[in-house]
């Protein structure tokens, strides 16, 4: 496939997916918010420190976006050999993880529709890991298949 990015993008997307999601995790736990208390003292009210909300939507937003782009140079990264047999296993991967979500979306509308509204925030996280379920589910099975199943 001619879309496919040098391998050396791979070794960059294991580095950058992990460091994504560890800031986005740091930033969902409130450390970052804590780290800036502990830099800069706690705000009290009336102190203009809304600053300290705009650094933890920007490292939200880099996390994630960080941890996305890690995932896509992983998953579209050429192997050092890419032959027929890479590109089907790549095929069949992509099947698999297409098939994976479409199950999983289903079975998120049934349990809405039986359990209730979960709310804004909780369709947006559901949609959020669909997305990161066919990465992962991807990425997983490929690599599985390419380097642990065959070799």
């Amino acid at each position: 496939m001619k879309l496919l990015l040098p391998h050396r993008f791979k070794r960059l997307g294991a580095a950058m997916a992990p460091l994504g999601f560890l800031l986005w995790l740091l930033m969902q736990k409130g450390y970052i918010n804590k780290l800036l208390a502990y830099c800069f003292g706690q705000p009290v009210p009336g102190d203009d420190r809304t600053w300290f909300q705009l650094v933890n939507i920007v490292a939200a937003i880099l996390g994630f976006f960080a941890l996305l782009t890690g995932l896509y140079f992983i998953a579209f990264s050429k192997e050092k050999v890419e032959d027929e047999m890479v590109q089907s296993t790549r095929l069949q991967s992509f099947q698999f993880a297409a098939f994976l979500q479409i199950i999983v979306m289903i079975a998120g509308f049934l349990f809405v529709l039986l359990a209730g509204d979960p709310g804004e925030g909780g369709i947006m996280l559901f949609f959020v890991a669909l997305v990161l379920l066919f990465w992962v589910a991807f990425i997983g099975r490929f690599n599985y298949i390419l380097h642990f199943k065959y070799r």
